[in-house]
């Protein structure tokens, strides 16, 4: 969905009229007062295309707090503008324009500048989209890593009490039995541990620009186990 701001109705009506004939939808607001919360109403917003002439002096500082917004600064702003507003063109591009429809244009000039930003969005969109699996992918392998490391810290001590273990002494018997109770637990208590992280939110393997040691976090929820 394109959203289009502008106080000039009839522009609006034309540039309206003009995109649904390529099958596009467009949601019109001239409701200024707080730009952000205008977006905001519009969750399926793909596009926002602004009218410069209806902002005038207020457009780059409008520009600003759109891309300032955590939620809507990757939403490309077209601005339409006039063909000698250089200046004007210039400052709202140094204010987070990304590109420009030239005032007065043609229907087919509209229609091949939209299907062009349509086809950058889908490119993006599909990038983002491998982004997000590469990074579940990096997280599943540390995952693996981390909870490999615990299970086989754990089972090479019961190996070698079982290799040394008598089978006929009582005793032995039951330090086996009881070195074996001990690591079920610890792997247990590790994999409650991996699965709080997991599901509290997504999991990051950076926070804050700091490398996030799962190993320390996980000693951690055993240190706090063993006070519980």
């Amino acid at each position: 969905m394109i959203l289009l701001l502008s106080k000039n109705k009839t522009l609006a009506d034309a540039f309206i009229g003009d995109l649904k004939h390529e099958g596009f939808q467009v949601q019109f607001s001239k409701d200024f007062k707080d730009i952000r919360t205008t977006i905001h109403r519009f969750p399926a917003c793909r596009m926002i295309i602004m009218d410069l002439e209806s902002f005038r002096k207020k457009a780059p500082d409008i520009l600003q707090q759109i891309k300032q917004d955590a939620l809507l600064k990757y939403i490309p702003i077209i601005c339409i503008i006039r063909k000698d507003q250089v200046v004007e063109q210039l400052i709202a591009f140094e204010s987070g324009a990304d590109d420009f429809i030239y005032f007065p244009y043609t229907t087919l000039e509209l229609q091949l500048k939209i299907r062009t930003l349509q086809g950058l969005l889908d490119l993006q969109n599909q990038l983002k989209d491998k982004e997000s699996k590469i990074k579940t992918l990096h997280q599943t392998q540390k995952i693996l890593v981390t909870l490999s490391h615990y299970i086989n810290n754990t089972l090479s001590p019961l190996y070698s009490l079982a290799q040394l273990t008598n089978d006929k002494s009582p005793t032995d018997t039951k330090k086996l039995k009881g070195a074996t109770i001990q690591t079920v637990e610890l792997i247990k208590k590790v994999l409650i541990a991996l699965n709080n992280f997991v599901q509290t939110g997504e999991f990051k393997l950076v926070e804050n620009g700091i490398y996030r040691d799962l190993m320390i976090d996980i000693e951690k929820e055993l240190e706090k186990s063993k006070l519980n």
